[in-house]
C-alpha cells in the first residue's frame, strides 16, 4: 500500500496549499453548465423517449465507501446485473444489461470513450472508487440516443464528473472487512485559487486476500485534475484519470468435472448438482492448484509453483474546454489520449507442446517429450486517441445537439514461454531468453458524427429525431495464439491478415408527451455493431463473421410525484446477425461464432419508489423478459465420430470424421438471459443515523443456447444492508464524521452468479445426446461478509 501513503500525502499537501486559496462568491451555476456542456450532447437529457436510469451523486458517494466494483452499483437499477471472478466484486467484474455483455454495452466517462476498441469492454477490475469522482451515472437501457465509440446494444453507460468546487475540501475514507479486504484513500480540492484555478487530486487503493482461492492482491486508482476559468464563458480542464492491479485470477471459476458419473455425488445439493462447498471445493482455484482427496475423505489442495497473476495498468488523459458563445448555443471540445499495458503470468501444467505450435521433442535417451509444464505469459501494449467536438442549441421551439468524434487505437499482443519444465526443451528454446509463440498488431480507427434534434410541439408534446453516421477499420497482423495442426506432427502458424471497413447508419426517432407529473414515450432506434478481434482470430480461417445489427422499440410511462415515482417500459429488440457460440471448433481448435439469422429480446420494465415518512423510503425495481434465438444449429463434440471408426453406425455417427453432431433449434433461450430480475428495499434516515436495505433476485440463467435445464444456473437472491451514523462535530475544519458497517449477503446464501459449460456426446461411453458428458465452471460468490468504513470530511 506504498501508492497509498503517497498519494494521501499529495492531497494533504494539496488541501493544506487550499490554505491560501479564497472562496469566491463567483456564479457557480454557470460553471455548472459549463462542465456540463462536454457531456451534454452525449447524455440522454431529461425527457428523451428511451429507458433512461439517473444515479445521482449521494449514491455513487455512498457506494464509493466499500470496495466493489461500480457494477455492483448498476445492478440496483431495472435489467441489470453484475458478478466477478473472486467472489468478492472487489476484482475482475462483469455487467448485462438486459442480458447483453460487456462487449454490448457502451461506456463513455465525460463524453470519452472507456471501452477498449478491440475487445469492446470495459474491464471493471481496478476502477472500484470512480465513484469518487463522479457527478452522476447515467444508464440508457437498449440502443438509447447515439453516443462516441462501440455500439450500444444492451445499453450506454454515461460517467460524469464532478463539477469542479469552489469551496476548499478533502475527505478520507479507510474500510476493513471480511477476507482481509482493505480500502483506502483520500481525495482533496483547492478551492478556488486566484479566482481562475481549482486543483483536485485523490488516490484509493484496495488491498484483499478474496473469497476463492489465490485472487489476493492490490488495485487501485488516481485522480488529478486542473480546471482553469478563462473567463466567465469559457473553462478549460484537465483530468489524468488512472487504474492498476496486480492480483490473482480466477477466470476459470470453480471447475466440477465430470458431473454425470457421480464423481462428485448425486444430482443434489448446491447448483442442483453436488454440494462443493460441503467437499470444501467452493474456493477453489483451477488456475493456482489442484486438490487431492485425504484417506479419511476430506480434501486438501496443493498448490502450482506460481500463482496466475494479472497486472495491468491504464492511463486516462483528458484535456476539455467549453465555450458558452450566447443565449442559446453551447459548444466543447476534447482531446483524449489512453495508454495502457499488461499481461497475466499463468502456470499451465503438464501441456501438450501443440499448445505453443512446437512438435514433439525428442530427448537425448531418444525417448519423445510431448508433455511437460510451462509457465505463459501474455499481454498487450496499447495507445488510444481522438478528438470530440460537441455543439448545442436551445430555444423554446428547437433544440440541436451536434457531435463529431475521431479515434484511433494501435496495439500489440504477444505471449511468452517464460518457463519450461524439461531441461533439455528449455535449453533448446530459451537459449537467447524467454520463447515468443505470439506476436501480432492491431490498428483500428473509429470516426463518427451525429445530429440530434427535439421539436418541442405545444406544452405537452416532443418530436426526437437522432441520426448518426459511423466509419469504422480494423486491421490486425501478425500470428495468433493457436496454431493449425499440418496432421503430420508438426504446426503452422494462424497468419493473421485482417483488414474489414464497416460504415453504419444509425437513424433514432420518438414522441415524448410530458403534463404535470407525468411522461411517456415511444422511440425507435437501429442500431450497429462490429465484430470483436476474437470474432475474426477465433475463426481461424473461416469466412469474416458479419457485423450485427438490431431495431429497439420502446414505449414507456413515468410518474414524476412528491411522495411517488415509478416508471413502465416495454421493449422489443429485434436483432439480426447477432453473435452466438455454435459449438464447432474453428481449425485452429477455438470455439466459432456465428451470425445467426434472427433472435430478439423483449420484456418489461418497472420501477418505483416511494417516500412514506421525511425518514423512511421505499424503492422496487423488475425487468421480466424473454430472450430467443428463432432459427439455430448447435455442433455438439461427439467422441466416436473419428475417421474411418467401424463402429460409426452403431454409435450413430455420420463417419465423416469431423467429430461433431448437429442439433437445430426454432425457438430456444439466448444464454446468459435470465427472464427476471428483480430488486428492492427500504432506507430509514434519521438524526444523522441510516440503515440500507437492498434485496436483488436473478431468474435461471441458461449456459449455452440449447434451453436445457440440466446445463444452466439456478436462480439465486442476497440481500446486503449497510448501517451508518454521522457525526457532525463543532470544530470548524471538520465537516462531518461517518461509521458504517456493511453486511453483504446477510442470509449466508450459497450461490453462483455466472458460470461456463461444456458437453460432448460419446455413445460408446453411455453419454448420449439426453446424458452427455459435462463439464461446468461456476463463479461463486462469498457467503455472509462484513466491512467496517470511517469517513472523514474536512
Amino acid at each position: 500500500m506504498k501508492r497509498t501513503a503517497v498519494f494521501i500525502a499529495a492531497c494533504i499537501v494539496a488541501y493544506a496549499a487550499s490554505g491560501t486559496a479564497k472562496a469566491q462568491e463567483a456564479d457557480t451555476t454557470t460553471i455548472q453548465k459549463l462542465t456540463e456542456s462536454v457531456v451534454t450532447a452525449t447524455v440522454a437529457p431529461k425527457g428523451a423517449p428511451f429507458a433512461i436510469q439517473r444515479i445521482p451523486e449521494r449514491d455513487l458517494k455512498e457506494f464509493s465507501k466499500g470496495a466493489q466494483e461500480l457494477p455492483f452499483l448498476f445492478a440496483r437499477t431495472p435489467g441489470v446485473m453484475a458478478w466477478g471472478d473472486n467472489g468478492l466484486g472487489t476484482g475482475t467484474t462483469y455487467l448485462r444489461i438486459r442480458g447483453a455483455g460487456d462487449s454490448r454495452i457502451n461506456i463513455t466517462l465525460d463524453g470519452v470513450p472507456l471501452n477498449s476498441p478491440e475487445d469492446q469492454c470495459v474491464f471493471w477490475a481496478n476502477m472500484n472508487s470512480y465513484s469518487s469522482y463522479l457527478g452522476s451515472a447515467v444508464i440508457q437501457r437498449g440502443i438509447g440516443s447515439s453516443s462516441n465509440g462501440d455500439g450500444a446494444f444492451g445499453g450506454t453507460v454515461a460517467l460524469v464528473s464532478k463539477t469542479p468546487s469552489f469551496a476548499p475540501s478533502a475527505e478520507f475514507n479507510l474500510s476493513y472487512g471480511s477476507f482481509n479486504t482493505i480500502k483506502i484513500g483520500a481525495t482533496a480540492s483547492s478551492g478556488l485559487i486566484h479566482e481562475k484555478w481549482i486543483i483536485e487530486n485523490g488516490y484509493y487503493g484496495t488491498v484483499t486476500d478474496g473469497y476463492i482461492h489465490n485472487t489476493d492482491g492490490e488495485s487501485g486508482n488516481w485522480l488529478f485534475g486542473i480546471t482553469f476559468l478563462a473567463s466567465k464563458n469559457v473553462i478549460i480542464r484537465y483530468r489524468n484519470l488512472g487504474n492498476y492491479e496486480y492480483t490473482g485470477q480466477a477466470w476459470n471459476g470453480v471447475e466440477t468435472g465430470e458431473l454425470l458419473d457421480g464423481t462428485y455425488g448425486a444430482k443434489t445439493g448446491i447448483f442442483g448438482y453436488a454440494d462443493l462447498w460441503r467437499i470444501g471445493l467452493g474456493r477453489y482455484n483451477s488456475l493456482s492448484e489442484y486438490y487431492e482427496q485425504n484417506a479419511d475423505g476430506s480434501y486438501k489442495f496443493v498448490p502450482y509453483p506460481q500463482n496466475t497473476t494479472d497486472n495491468f495498468i491504464q492511463d486516462h488523459n483528458i484535456l476539455s474546454a467549453s465555450w458558452h458563445i450566447n443565449d442559446l448555443w453551447n459548444a466543447s471540445a476534447s482531446l483524449h489520449y489512453t495508454y495502457g499495458e499488461g499481461y497475466y503470468s499463468e502456470f499451465r501444467s503438464d501441456n501438450k507442446l501443440s499448445k505453443f505450435g512446437l512438435s514433439n521433442f525428442t530427448l537425448s535417451d531418444g525417448s519423445t517429450l510431448k508433455r511437460t509444464d510451462f509457465v505463459r505469459k501474455k499481454g498487450m501494449y496499447q495507445n488510444t486517441y481522438g478528438a470530440i467536438l460537441n455543439a448545442t442549441r436551445q430555444s423554446e421551439r428547437l433544440d440541436l445537439r451536434l457531435g463529431l468524434s475521431a479515434q484511433n487505437f494501435s496495439g500489440n499482443h504477444f505471449g511468452y514461454l517464460t518457463y519450461i519444465a524439461n531441461d533439455e526443451l528449455r535449453a533448446a528454446l530459451m537459449k537467447d531468453g524467454d520463447y515468443q509463440y505470439y506476436d501480432s498488431d492491431a490498428v483500428k480507427t473509429d470516426l463518427s458524427g451525429f445530429v440530434k434534434a427535439t421539436l418541442h410541439l405545444g406544452e405537452h408534446f416532443n418530436a426526437f429525431g437522432d441520426l448518426q453516421y459511423r466509419y469504422v477499420r480494423y486491421f490486425t497482423d501478425g500470428y495468433n495464439d493457436k496454431f493449425i495442426d499440418n496432421n503430420d506432427g508438426t504446426y503452422s502458424k494462424h497468419i493473421l491478415d485482417i483488414d474489414e471497413t464497416y460504415n453504419f447508419f444509425n437513424p433514432k426517432a420518438g414522441l415524448e408527451f410530458h403534463g404535470g407529473i407525468h411522461s411517456a414515450f415511444a422511440s425507435v432506434a437501429l442500431g450497429h455493431r462490429e465484430p470483436e478481434r476474437n470474432n475474426f482470430t477465433d475463426n481461424g480461417d473461416y469466412p469474416a463473421p458479419k457485423a450485427e445489427s438490431m431495431i429497439d422499440y420502446e414505449l414507456g410511462y413515468n410518474i414524476d410525484g412528491r411522495a411517488f415515482q415509478g416508471g413502465i417500459t416495454l421493449y422489443y429488440m429485434d436483432y439480426k446477425d447477432q453473435f452466438v457460440q455454435t459449438g464447432q471448433l474453428s481449425d485452429i481448435g477455438e470455439k466459432l461464432t456465428t451470425n445467426v439469422a434472427r433472435s430478439y429480446r423483449t420484456g418489461i420494465e418497472m420501477s418505483a419508489a416511494v417516500r412514506a415518512t421525511r425518514w423512511l423510503d421505499f424503492e422496487a425495481n423488475a425487468a421480466l423478459s424473454r430472450n430467443r434465438i428463432l432459427d439455430f444449429d448447435e455442433y455438439v463434440e461427439d467422441w466416436d465420430d473419428w475417421k474411418d471408426n467401424p463402429d460409426a453406425a452403431k454409435y450413430h455417427c455420420d463417419g465423416d470424421g469431423d467429430e461433431h453432431r448437429k442439433f437445430h433449434y426454432d425457438n430456444s433461450t439466448l444464454a446468459f438471459s435470465p427472464a427476471a430480475i428483480l430488486g428492492g428495499g427500504f432506507s430509514l434516515h434519521a438524526r444523522g443515523a441510516r440503515l440500507d436495505w437492498h434485496t436483488g433476485y436473478v431468474s435461471k440463467q441458461y449456459l449455452d443456447n440449447t434451453e436445457n435445464d440440466f446445463r444452466s444456473l439456478p436462480a439465486y437472491s442476497t440481500t446486503d444492508v449497510n448501517l451508518s451514523y454521522t457525526l457532525v462535530p463543532k470544530a470548524d475544519w471538520m465537516r462531518d464524521i461517518t461509521f458504517g458497517i456493511r453486511c453483504g449477503n446477510i442470509f449466508n446464501a450459497r450461490y453462483a452468479s455466472s458460470a461456463w459449460v461444456y458437453s460432448a456426446i460419446a455413445e460408446s461411453y453411455g453419454h448420449t445426446n439426453g446424458n452427455r458428458y459435462t463439464e461446468m465452471g461456476f463463479f461463486p460468490a462469498a457467503g455472509f461478509t462484513l466491512m467496517g468504513t470511517l469517513n472523514i470530511r474536512f
